[in-house]
């Protein structure tokens, strides 16, 4: 394996010696006077080595070193995939809890009033992320996206089991009293 590095070190030795293996997985380390060493090996994404003890008289020594993969973490279960909500074979999502929108001042202050459209992901516990407004009011985006998110839904149901849907509301807003 290419690109191991490889270090030795003894008392016999002033410092340390470093090698890198070439394309064959070789390395030469030259003057190494008599001693014990012991070896540093390591490479990104295996898992590092020390062997000690390792005696040089002189001459060449042939050392065969065989490295470990690191371990890698088992990957996250994937998310489940949101289908589009359809009201002729799934029953509808109905809110359980959670705030309704709170105007903000600077909508109160301009009149604004009207027709909300947003899509969002009414998951299988219940809970509502990955919000998009597709139409909007201005200054009441953000306060109804943040009103929705913090709802808790009954989920969509299909033949009894609980799923994560696409679910679009159609909220009207008007000014408060």
């Amino acid at each position: 394996m290419q690109g191991v590095r490889v270090t030795a070190r003894s008392p016999a030795l002033l410092g340390e010696q470093s090698a890198v293996t070439d394309g064959s997985g070789e390395f030469e380390m030259t003057m190494l006077p008599p001693g014990i060493y012991a070896l540093s090996v390591q490479r990104e994404g295996f898992l590092p080595f020390a062997p000690e003890g390792l005696v040089v008289r002189g001459g060449h020594k042939k050392v065969r070193l065989q490295l470990v993969p690191e371990p890698r973490p088992a990957p996250p279960p994937p998310a489940p995939v949101a289908v589009e909500f359809d009201d002729a074979k799934m029953t509808v999502p109905a809110m359980l809890s959670g705030p309704d929108p709170e105007y903000t001042q600077e909508a109160v202050e301009r009149g604004v009033q009207g027709q909300m459209t947003i899509r969002c992901v009414v998951a299988h516990d219940g809970s509502v992320r990955n919000c998009r407004v597709l139409k909007g009011l201005p200054f009441m985006n953000s306060a109804v996206v943040e009103a929705l998110q913090r709802r808790q839904y009954r989920p969509a149901t299909a033949q009894g089991k609980a799923l994560d849907v696409f679910y679009t509301f159609n909220l009207r807003l008007t000014l408060p009293q």
